[in-house]
């Protein structure tokens, strides 16, 4: 008899009504049945999981700081759905290709210092960007945060940027290589980063504070 079947029939119904619980704001893990519906549902996972032996998405198994073979992993509503995804179709958790490294990107901003954008060089490389400046001694490889050479660049032309920029770009960083982001999906979110630090540099106080940076 198929054992896969029906036990992942239950796992999609136990999802499905746990998904319309917290959508109504009902959802109360500290109410018994609600608890009982939970623990219900990573339990057959664990079952379905052994049963079918899934592939997970990298990114998955890195957001959740265990191995899919941890009885942890599963207790979390999107590693379930993804179990799910696998059983209808073996290649939905694949990993999208990384297709942007070695590939050249700019990165536009403005400086109040010479009163116009400035446009940097970044090719996407395999441990972060490779940053292009004029000045050789101010270029060269960056970690995926753009540290350090993007950082030193901006602050020699005394830009004023986000404190969390370094962030993002390593997000985005990690977002090309996960979701396998094309060349104009990676320049276009260079370009609101630009637009962010650009906006920031043009907010920046004025009047005496001019003489500072």
């Amino acid at each position: 008899m198929d054992k896969i079947t029906p036990l992942k029939d239950t796992v999609s119904t136990l999802v499905s009504e746990i998904k319309e619980l917290l959508l109504s704001a009902e959802w109360n893990i500290n109410k018994p049945e609600h608890a009982e519906k939970w623990e219900t549902m990573v339990a057959k996972a664990i079952e379905l999981h052994h049963l079918v032996n899934p592939k997970h998405h990298d990114y998955m198994i890195k957001n959740r700081g265990c191995s899919p073979e941890e009885p942890e992993f599963y207790n979390h509503i999107h590693p379930i759905e993804d179990l799910l995804a696998f059983i209808d179709d073996p290649s939905a958790n694949d990993d999208p290709e990384d297709i942007t490294i070695d590939q050249e990107f700019t990165f536009t901003v403005f400086s109040r210092r010479w009163g116009h954008t400035d446009t940097y060089k970044m090719k996407r490389i395999a441990t972060g960007w490779h940053f292009s400046h004029a000045s050789v001694h101010m270029s060269g490889n960056c970690d995926k945060d753009g540290t350090p050479f993007l950082y030193e660049n901006l602050n020699h032309d005394s830009i004023n940027y986000p404190e969390e920029l370094p962030g993002y770009f390593e997000w985005l960083w990690d977002q090309a290589a996960e979701r396998g982001l094309t060349n104009k999906e990676v320049q276009d979110n260079l370009d609101a980063l630009g637009e962010w630090v650009s906006l920031c540099e043009k907010n920046s106080p004025k009047g005496i504070w001019e003489s500072f940076k």
